[in-house]
């Protein structure tokens, strides 16, 4: 990639960010698809960006799809050359927008991987050789099922967030949007223990003076990749089970809710999800599920 479009793709990551409030996740997504995009010019030996055309971003996302990208993948790479080519075409550096028109279905969507109650039992049983670690691990899972909250929003929580009378936290999900969470008794005893045993044994690790809550074993603020090894680690019990991740406990805790009757409103609200068609991919209830709800609610059954 030359210099110059290099700057234009970190003046777009940074108007993602600053601008449009997205999260670094979300931003560090929106560079690895750019970065196979030029790559992909590279190998056509395109260097002009202003020659760029709908056929070439069609020759794009059907390239990716001959090397064995998932269509959800592929149409996340078509929605980010659809706001970077709008951000070219806003800021003047081209003349016309090439992905205006630019579009790819993901059909036959499955529903979201998600454990049962059971295994979340069995996931929050614990274990390791660290005790620090444990109570330290035992809180996030705790937390993360709880609220179902994102690895993200987990990874930014402040001391000052968690109200443990109220049994809520103030979270700062997508857009910078805050919103409030709920947890109950389980997930604040783990919480207080983390908080008054294991994290200040943590802090010593380090020179951190700040209020992050969940600390890494070095005791610095805890990152997603640090929290996707502890889930990774602690699945291990699950053998039925492939790859597990934290928004898999975000998936469990949506459909649990709404299997014992939360009304969707109330998981769109906890979730911190736009549109509430975006929560309405948890409502794959079980046949049983269905069975009971209907006996317990009409009239006749």
């Amino acid at each position: 990639m030359e210099s110059h479009v290099k700057d234009t793709v970190r003046l777009f990551l940074s108007h993602l960010e600053e601008v449009r409030g997205l999260s670094p996740n979300t931003v560090s997504a929106y560079r690895n698809d750019l970065e196979h995009f030029f790559d992909f010019l590279e190998r056509m030996g395109l260097s002009d960006i202003k020659k760029v055309d709908h056929k070439t971003l069609r020759a794009f996302l059907a390239f990716e799809e001959t090397r064995g990208h998932s269509r959800p993948t592929i149409a996340r790479r078509c929605a980010s050359l659809k706001s970077f080519f709008r951000y070219l075409a806003d800021a003047g550096l081209i003349d016309t927008n090439p992905a205006s028109a630019l579009s790819f279905r993901v059909s036959g969507r499955k529903p979201p991987v998600f454990l049962s109650e059971s295994e979340v039992m069995r996931l929050l049983e614990g274990s390791g050789s660290d005790p620090v670690l444990q109570i330290r691990d035992l809180a996030l899972i705790e937390v993360l099922y709880a609220t179902g909250i994102r690895v993200g929003e987990l990874c930014a929580l402040k001391l000052g967030d968690i109200d443990f009378d109220g049994c809520t936290m103030r979270v700062c999900g997508k857009g910078n949007k805050e919103r409030i969470v709920l947890f109950g008794a389980k997930a604040r005893d783990a919480l207080l223990s983390y908080i008054e045993l294991a994290r200040p044994i943590l802090l010593k690790s380090s020179d951190y003076k700040g209020d992050a809550v969940f600390l890494g074993s070095r005791g610095k603020p805890i990152n997603p990749r640090q929290v996707q090894r502890v889930i990774e680690r602690e699945s291990r019990r699950l053998s039925s089970r492939g790859r597990i991740s934290p928004h898999t406990l975000r998936h469990s805790f949506a459909t649990h809710m709404l299997s014992r009757g939360a009304d969707l409103r109330t998981v769109q609200e906890l979730l911190g999800h736009a549109s509430i068609s975006t929560t309405q991919v948890y409502t794959h209830l079980s046949k049983s599920d269905i069975k009971r709800a209907y006996d317990r609610t009409h009239p006749r059954a």
